[in-house]
């Protein structure tokens, strides 16, 4: 049983994933304002070393026979267990467009740690994005979050640094310096 009901998440899945990956990429491209030489523009596929789409498109597979998958069921899913970065990526100063998944929030609305996640509308009952596909975001000092569904670009350094947390872990951290509302 589980393994037809994985066969059937599967292709939802896995479209799911890639047309994540495409979305953030025109999204980063469509609103990239020009910063020649200040940070490196990315977009969360840039995040992946070469054929790890590929790899994760596996586990995916994988998973969801293992899993089955039941949107309203109460059981969290666990998440991809993928920490291979670009090394590359290393001290680069960059900037990418993403969503806040804050761990603290203070009634004036700031925050000082958060994930940039990819999209927006993920839940407990799907995996969380593999690892690599997260960023643990550091802000010092905390940076004032206006609407909690709104895309936003966050710059800063970017390290190879795995942090493990209760919400999901990642594989990269940002030392953020600025966020800014995202516009195309």
């Amino acid at each position: 049983m589980k393994t037809e009901t994985g066969a059937r998440i599967l292709p939802g899945m896995m479209r799911a994933f890639f047309l994540c990956l495409i979305v953030s990429a025109a999204a980063a491209l469509a609103g990239a304002e020009s910063r020649a030489g200040e940070y490196r523009d990315l977009i969360w596929h840039d995040l992946l070393p070469e054929g790890e789409a590929e790899r994760i498109a596996r586990l995916q597979q994988m998973q969801a026979v293992e899993f089955g998958f039941n949107h309203f069921g109460t059981d969290q899913m666990p998440q991809l267990r993928t920490f291979n970065v670009v090394e590359e990526l290393d001290g680069e100063r960059v900037r990418i467009a993403g969503f806040v998944l804050p761990f603290d929030f203070a009634a004036s609305g700031e925050v000082s740690r958060f994930l940039l996640v990819p999209f927006i509308g993920a839940c407990i009952h799907v995996p969380p994005p593999p690892p690599n596909q997260l960023i643990y975001v550091q802000a010092d000092p905390s940076v004032n979050v206006r609407g909690m569904w709104d895309p936003v670009f966050a710059e800063g350094v970017m390290r190879t640094r795995r942090q493990d947390t209760d919400l999901a872990d990642s594989a990269y951290t940002l030392e953020l310096t600025a966020l800014h509302p995202y516009r195309n």
